[in-house]
């Protein structure tokens, strides 16, 4: 069986679980790990009893020839620029959320990977969910009908207490924007029900914290291709626990976060039903299912086709969060997909 030996560079709170889903994974092998802090890298290798190497650069990590997948974990606005270096090297590519800082460097990251022609995954590491990945089966078996409204929001305080906060949320630097930094699960989960947005519009506010230099607080609607309409917002400063919102309508059915209502499947449903699975219900990178996301990205790599939060995919949750800012900035309404 061959296996394919991965670099993960950023030591950090969820590079850790990384780490832990390539473990078990057959055809994956941690060969390096490199982080801006030595340190860092050296912990996770003692820690986890790891028997790879430790390096001191990025650059150390890609000129491995053991090393056939990069593992992007670092800060955000280092995502693009390691990226494009990684595919350009011929490595494929795991980058946590978000991907770029802009469309510039959007653009760049999806066109290095499909010039390389690597294969590429993405954090949005909820579509992996159960819970979500039952609502997704019951959308392709039919019980729901055909969506005609979709929603879904995050919702998850974020302050000092987040080893990101100094470059994650407290500066534009390392943001720029609440649609990025999380509020892009939401988004990209939006897409995966309800399919590709034509346009948007948004408000962004702050509410009752000042601490944050972009507003942490949004809602936008939007308009899909085929139509329909949705609506996706994120707040960083609610005063209640992690919340993933979502209520999917269609014409034989519908969803409303643990529950479901389906006449196509149950005739005699009276009232709803609910779901008996694991929810997406924590922010704690221990609770996501990452051993999915590394799993889909082995099997893309074998059998040669894309992994399913893959560039193509990650490009567009990108940029509808990026018509999102832009909507706010602006006060207009977005159109997709995005020029300029």
């Amino acid at each position: 069986m061959k296996t394919y030996g991965v670099g993960v560079f950023g030591i950090g709170w969820v590079a850790g679980e990384h780490i832990k889903a390539y473990r078990q994974n057959p055809h994956m092998r941690v060969a390096a790990l490199a982080s801006r802090h030595r340190q860092s890298a050296q912990a996770a290798k003692d820690n986890l009893a790891l028997d790879c190497e430790v390096m001191d650069t990025f650059d150390d990590l890609v000129r491995r020839d053991d090393v056939d997948v990069i593992d992007i974990c670092s800060p955000n606005v280092l995502h693009a620029e390691e990226a494009v270096a990684a595919a350009e090297a011929g490595k494929h590519v795991v980058i946590e959320k978000p991907i770029a800082m802009n469309l510039r460097e959007l653009q760049a990251v999806r066109d290095a990977v499909v010039k390389a022609k690597v294969k590429s995954q993405v954090g949005f590491v909820l579509r992996w969910n159960p819970h979500i990945a039952s609502i997704r089966r019951m959308l392709d078996k039919g019980g729901l009908g055909d969506l005609y409204y979709a929603e879904v929001d995050y919702y998850h305080e974020i302050g000092p207490w987040w080893s990101g906060w100094r470059w994650g949320v407290a500066t534009r630097e390392g943001g720029p924007s609440a649609s990025l930094v999380a509020g892009c699960h939401a988004v990209d989960l939006l897409r995966y029900f309800g399919g590709d947005v034509e346009e948007v519009f948004a408000y962004g506010a702050f509410g009752h914290r000042r601490d944050y230099e972009y507003e942490p607080t949004y809602a936008a609607v939007v308009k899909f291709r085929n139509g329909k309409i949705g609506k996706t917002g994120c707040s960083f400063e609610n005063e209640c626990p992690y919340v993933l919102n979502i209520v999917l309508h269609g014409h034989k059915g519908s969803v409303l976060n643990e529950k479901f209502y389906t006449k196509e499947w149950f005739p005699g449903q009276k009232g709803w039903q609910q779901f008996n699975s694991t929810f997406a219900e924590s922010g704690d990178v221990a609770h996501h299912p990452f051993q999915g996301m590394v799993d889909d990205l082995a099997a893309a790599i074998v059998e040669d086709r894309e992994a399913a939060a893959g560039i193509q995919e990650a490009y567009k949750s990108h940029e509808l969060c990026l018509a999102i800012d832009r909507s706010i900035a602006t006060g207009r309404t977005v159109r997709l997909p995005l020029t300029g």
